[in-house]
């Protein structure tokens, strides 16, 4: 985040930038130099699922507009702003397990099951942990595993 003020009582409003696809660190960059001598400016955000925008905090859209004007790679401004609770949505990390379902086809990452396939069987999400049944062994073989040991293959 850029900016040192501190804003315990004012209302900030969030504006959506659209960028040049695979741009979007660059111009982040040259705003946090502009933003550096404006005010108004509190943060720049680039959402890490998101190609191609960038989110800049500030008191109001006329700040917003002030560092823009002329930075190369930026293409507009998205009509409107975004709340709090879009932002957070955005940028809150996602544990891969909660996306695994039972039945869903996993890889081994790491361990000695390394490179192997496995069916999910259970998924325990406050343990971290996994339950699966590796594919590729001669006997139906139950594992535990840390929910970063495995990676998503395909769905149910």
């Amino acid at each position: 985040m850029v900016g040192s003020e501190t804003r315990e009582n004012t209302l900030s409003q969030f504006a959506v930038l659209r960028t040049i696809s695979g741009k979007e660190l660059n111009v982040a960059l040259v705003l946090e130099l502009r933003a550096a001598s404006e005010t108004g400016i509190y943060g720049i955000l680039i959402p890490p699922d998101l190609k191609g925008y960038i989110i800049v905090e500030s008191e109001g859209l006329h700040s917003v507009q002030k560092i823009v004007k002329g930075v190369k790679h930026v293409r507009g401004r998205v009509a409107g702003s975004v709340t709090y609770e879009e932002v957070e949505r955005l940028v809150r990390v996602r544990s891969p397990l909660e996306e695994l379902k039972p039945g869903d086809v996993v890889e081994v990452v790491a361990g000695p099951f390394k490179g192997l396939k496995a069916t999910v069987r259970t998924v325990n999400i406050s343990k971290n942990e996994v339950e699966v049944e590796i594919l590729e062994a001669a006997y139906p073989l139950k594992v535990f595993l840390p929910g970063d040991n495995i990676k998503p293959v395909s769905k149910r």
